[in-house]
């Protein structure tokens, strides 16, 4: 019978046993020879990195000519000190030895001496610490440049208990500091038993850390070899394996070499990639093969170029212009001040009129029968007052008219209920979007580009407001119709007429229902027949349901019947399907609200970053392969949004 392997340990030990035999088919047990940075500080225009190659067989070493420091295409001055010399960093290594049960005897005995001969062969300014590991991890000795205590640490080992590899490893990242070159070299001959901590937590702490990991194993059990290549990924290392106790002094002696080819270099960034981001390369020739390695690095402005980086003020060179980021900024700031108080003004000035005039009495009592008040000829409207905004306003509601906006405006601002003429909205709407991109240009410093952002904003946001007005106002209107319905129909069974029965629902019914209600019978009253005026409500609130309401009303005066049922019949189709709505609107809220996060998230991060860090962005706007990743990012970024608006959106 054969034995049952569940799928879920299969594909691991299948991935482990891949790794493993990549391992093994390398013909010597360290890699081939390939650069990587180990440690980078940038401080101002000044630079320091370590730079290492790993897999140099015995007395190879980094050729310190042939060190080229760049950055995009522009060769960085620089000079490079071997380890241990002035100038350089000095390292900081940690043993994690595996002195669990399994290494009784001659491997203990082995894994000893080869520890010996890392210390001895190190450069003698690495500081050295040791981090041992059985049920449980413990360090042993903190990292120092005493020989004689390290040695003496490692010949009092012994080997009991099981693995805890992951919990070593978080303890060694710990106990090994913030900066500088640091390497943890990681000796097992299991897998992980009985740690705490995760494989994916271990590798995260390594990734924060910056620490470089490398492994050395003894033995080719799969899952260990694969828990030491991740723990080395993780820390842009190398796994040196041992086939036998024999090969663990040459394993660690791979590992010393690597720490003592180490070069420190020293470098100044030119002016003209001051300001800058992108990667940091550094290439090398060892024993006549390339090693190089990259990092992404932010290169700050200088403090002659950044005047927020100099304590006093400046002197402004002869022939400039003499415009400063205060003139600017105070020039904004009295921008701003009279966009606001140009704001109040006309927002005061439309929503408090004051007394008019005698000839004007009839314009004043039919204006009740419009929700914004205009009258029959809109170029009268400076009769209302004679002040300088009064003006503004006509010359405003004349440049609607004439381009047709008026039509397009006049029926939204009515729906969304705010009473003020399409001129008026639109002088509000242009002292927003000036106020908006002062305000941004103050915040940023004086930047252009966050006031193109404000401007923007001021330009979509009162779109976007008075779209929300809207629908909240049809939304509210559509939930109050069958109420509405059944207060109609109780009053034309009690006797009453339809223009009465309306009349009577009018002071107990909620906006915008009264208001629509209020504005239909008076229209009727001036003789415009009632079907006509209720088709005008059900237009202007773009309402189908309201419109079978008063198609039901016409065919009723023209064929007959009891009207009073078919109301009562209609405001429950209508009940029905008001709750069947809400019902689904409450099943999608989650959907929905998952879109909005999805598809705002990207695009307010995307601006909040370049409004705090422009130059983290950089990339993506000065670079072609920036430009096709934006471009493909939005463009799937929209089908998203398109995808999952119309999931969530159900009909009803």
């Amino acid at each position: 019978m054969k034995p049952y392997v569940h799928k879920r340990v299969l594909f691991p030990a299948l991935l482990a046993g891949l790794a493993l035999i990549g391992l093994l088919a390398a013909p010597d047990a360290v890699a081939a020879p390939k650069g990587r940075i180990v440690a980078i500080n940038v401080d101002g225009d000044k630079v320091s990195l370590v730079f290492s190659a790993t897999g140099l067989d015995a007395g190879q070493s980094i050729d310190p000519k042939s060190v080229v420091l760049s950055k995009g295409g522009t060769t960085i001055p620089s000079t490079v000190q071997g380890v241990g010399t002035n100038g350089s960093q000095d390292p900081t290594a940690i043993l994690v030895m595996d002195i669990s049960g399994s290494m009784q005897g001659a491997r203990l005995d082995g894994a000893k001496l080869a520890a010996k001969t890392f210390v001895s062969t190190v450069p003698p300014t690495t500081k050295i610490g040791l981090v041992t590991f059985s049920t449980t991890a413990q360090e042993n000795i903190k990292p120092t440049t005493d020989r004689q205590a390290v040695t003496s640490a490692i010949d009092g080992l012994s080997a009991q208990g099981s693995t805890s590899l992951y919990d070593a490893v978080n303890l060694a990242t710990g106990a090994i500091g913030p900066s500088g070159p640091r390497t943890i070299v990681v000796f097992s001959d299991g897998a992980d038993t009985s740690s705490k901590a995760t494989l994916p937590s271990t590798q995260a702490t390594i990734k924060r850390s910056g620490v470089t990991v490398d492994a050395v194993s003894l033995g080719a059990d799969p899952a260990q070899v694969a828990a030491l290549g991740a723990l080395a990924v993780s820390g842009k290392g190398q796994v040196i394996t041992a086939n036998n106790v024999a090969d663990l002094t040459g394993a660690f002696s791979a590992a010393a070499r690597d720490i003592s080819n180490q070069v420190t270099i020293n470098g100044t960034f030119p002016a003209a990639i001051q300001g800058t981001s992108g990667n940091l390369d550094v290439s090398a020739q060892a024993s006549g093969a390339a090693v190089n390695d990259s990092v992404y690095v932010t290169v700050p402005q200088s403090a002659a170029d950044n005047p927020a980086l100099n304590a006093g003020p400046r002197p402004v060179a002869a022939g400039s212009s003499g415009f400063s980021n205060a003139f600017v900024l105070i020039l904004a700031l009295l921008l701003l001040f009279a966009g606001l108080i140009f704001i109040l003004i006309i927002a005061f000035s439309a929503l408090a009129k004051g007394p008019r005039r005698k000839n004007q009495q009839v314009e004043r009592r039919l204006s009740i029968y419009t929700l914004t008040g205009r009258g029959a000829n809109s170029g009268d409207s400076h009769d209302e007052d004679s002040s300088v905004s009064a003006s503004v306003k006509d010359i405003a509601n004349k440049v609607m008219v004439s381009r047709d906006f008026d039509s397009i405006m006049a029926p939204r601002l009515e729906r969304a209920g705010i009473p003020i003429k399409s001129g008026e909205w639109l002088l509000i709407h242009i002292g927003l979007t000036l106020t908006a991109a002062i305000l941004m240009l103050l915040l940023s410093g004086g930047r252009f580009f966050p006031a193109i952002v404000g401007v923007v904003l001021g330009v979509v946001g009162p779109f976007i407001f008075l779209t929300l007005r809207e629908e909240r106002r049809q939304a509210a209107f559509q939930s109050q119709l069958p109420e509405t319905l059944q207060l109609l129909a109780g009053s034309l069974a009690s006797g009453l007429s339809l223009p009465q029965s309306i009349d009577t629902l009018i002071p107990d019914a909620s906006q915008p229902m009264s208001g629509e209600m209020r504005r239909a019978i008076i229209e009727a009253r001036l003789g415009v027949q009632m079907e006509t005026a209720l088709e005008a409500v059900a237009t202007r609130m773009k309402s189908i349901d309201f419109s079978w309401v008063v198609m039901a009303i016409r065919i009723q005066r023209e064929v007959g019947g009891n009207l009073a049922e078919v109301l009562t019949t209609v405001a429950a189709t209508m009940r029905e399907r008001e709750r069947l709505r809400r019902q689904v609107s409450s099943l999608s809220a989650e959907g929905r609200l998952s879109a909005w996060i999805l598809g705002a998230l990207p695009v307010v991060f995307t601006l909040f970053l370049l409004l705090t860090r422009p130059d983290y962005l950089a990339p993506l706007f000065n670079t072609p392969l920036g430009l096709v990743m934006l471009t493909v990012a939005s463009i799937l970024l929209i089908v998203g949004i398109l995808w999952l608006v119309k999931l969530v959106k159900v009909e009803v």
